[in-house]
């Protein structure tokens, strides 16, 4: 009897389990978003198709949704990491050298797990498009081939090699160090302060300590850069004589903290990596090379952050400073920072209980946003979404495939800006020095040409684009393949 009564306990409480599981599932959720515990996309319900069954990426897929996607998740994991924080052996420059990995992986990841939400092949219904609100573009991309292939034939393709020691070089950056050196650096080296590390085949960002030595955070192979500095130059080949190319990588904000949070430690920055790509580009005019550690360094210490405590992005304030360099550079007058109207956001509070102001502007000028596909059809969206409480409130978070402004301030101009989710804090204030604003996503997944309605330089063509700016973190810049690679195919027909 005992036995019964047992068995038919355990038959309900597994019928009330599944109900329950079953109930939370159709309740959940089934879109990635953004995790904001996490800094990072979540996984999203995979599409059940015979294919996908089949091959086991249903299964793959509905594990990741599972695991992203349990009862009170984001309160678990808040609460196991303080947890965990209270019994950490790291010392405080171990945890934010951890931190600024996390952040770079998980940028990588939110690109991922992007690509594997995107519609299969790009395909987008044209009748879908047009019932969901879209308006037919009057000026549509013809059907025409695009321009001709402008890449040279050795594309440059990085090797990969082991790192020289790096030298000390005077901070005039007239020449590259050549330097035969096969051994491997140490993560710390010992340097002049204010001196510049680099030698032939690499190129590093540091931190600057008070006795002078350096603390190598990344190395870079001079091959890419020098790969890079081609993608450029073919870029460049679809603007006009007067077309402008301004690029920058910008540090996650784990990297930037690191030194702001341990001023004992840390006395600065630098970077070599610019110095190198500015070489790369020696004889071609008009594409204008910025180094955002060295702009920002007189900042970093100042009364006004630079970059995120909550969130691994810059500064609004930041990318003003950074558009003000581009512009000085370009003889255009400087709207100052002030000048703007701002709705400062409150931030919601991370694990330590630090809380960041999102001071989203107001535009001079009335606006109107668009998400653009197939180059014919677009959609109006708000510029901004004032009321989320975190980066997101940037543009209104990245869009994909393509982001047209109209600014109506009528200068004759019009700019893309091929940018990760950087630029989306940075284009804001272009906006009074253009008619029209663009931009895309050059993140592996997040650009599509038959979505798009063709590549970046045929949209480039269609719409008149006479300059281009293009803003990357370091977690997507010159180290990595959506800027060595992706960028590049993106580009060409």
């Amino acid at each position: 009897m005992k036995r019964r009564f047992a068995f038919t306990i355990a038959v309900w409480w597994v019928i009330a389990c599944t109900v329950a599981g079953a109930f939370l599932l159709v309740l959940s959720n089934k879109e990635s978003r953004v995790s904001d515990v996490e800094n990072r996309m979540l996984a999203g319900m995979p599409e059940l198709t015979p294919k996908n069954l089949a091959s086991g990426d249903f299964m793959d897929g509905f594990e990741s949704f599972l695991s992203d996607n349990f009862f009170a998740r984001q309160e678990v994991i808040s609460s196991t990491e303080s947890l965990l924080d209270r019994f950490s052996l790291l010392t405080e420059a171990e945890r934010l050298e951890l931190e600024a990995q996390d952040m770079e992986r998980a940028l990588d990841a939110e690109a991922a797990l992007r690509a594997n939400a995107a519609p299969e092949n790009g395909e987008l219904a044209d009748e879908a498009q047009d019932d969901s609100g879209e308006e037919l573009l009057d000026d549509a991309l013809p059907d025409a081939a695009g321009a001709a292939d402008v890449f040279p034939e050795d594309t440059g393709e990085a090797e990969t090699s082991e790192p020289d020691e790096p030298e000390d070089i005077p901070g005039d950056r007239d020449a590259l160090q050549e330097e035969d050196d096969d051994a491997e650096p140490e993560h710390e080296v010992t340097g002049t302060a204010g001196k510049i590390l680099v030698n032939r085949d690499h190129s590093y960002i540091w931190y600057e300590k008070p006795n002078g030595s350096k603390l190598i955070n990344y190395t870079y192979d001079n091959k890419d850069i020098r790969t890079y500095s081609n993608t450029l130059r073919a870029i460049q080949s679809y603007l006009p004589e007067d077309g402008v190319i301004c690029f920058t990588q910008v540090p996650l904000a784990a990297m930037g903290n690191r030194w702001t949070d341990q001023q004992k430690t840390y006395c600065g920055w630098g970077s070599s990596v610019e110095m190198v790509l500015e070489k790369c580009l020696e004889g071609t005019e008009r594409i204008y090379v910025f180094n955002t550690p060295d702009i920002l360094s007189p900042y970093m210490t100042g009364s006004v952050p630079m970059f995120y405590h909550t969130d691994h992005h810059w500064t609004p304030e930041a990318a003003w400073i950074v558009l003000s360099k581009m512009l000085e550079r370009q003889g255009l007058p400087v709207i100052p920072y002030d000048e703007y109207s701002y709705k400062a956001v409150r931030g919601r509070k991370n694990k330590k209980g630090l809380v960041d102001t999102f001071n989203a502007l107001y535009p001079l000028l009335p606006v109107n946003s668009y998400v653009v596909t197939k180059a014919k059809y677009q959609k109006k969206i708000d510029l901004m979404a004032y009321n989320y409480p975190g980066y997101l409130v940037f543009m209104n978070n990245s869009r994909r495939p393509w982001r047209r402004i109209v600014t109506g301030a009528n200068t004759g101009r019009k700019a893309l800006v091929i940018c990760d989710s950087f630029g989306n804090a940075f284009t804001p204030y272009l906006l009074p020095y253009y008619n029209e604003v663009h931009m895309t996503d050059f993140r592996y997944g997040l650009y599509d040409k038959h979505e798009a309605g063709g590549s970046i330089s045929k949209l480039m063509q269609h719409y008149g684009i006479d300059d281009v700016y293009i803003i990357t973190s370091t977690a997507n810049g010159l180290r990595k393949q959506n800027s060595l690679k992706f960028l590049r195919k993106y580009l060409e027909d």
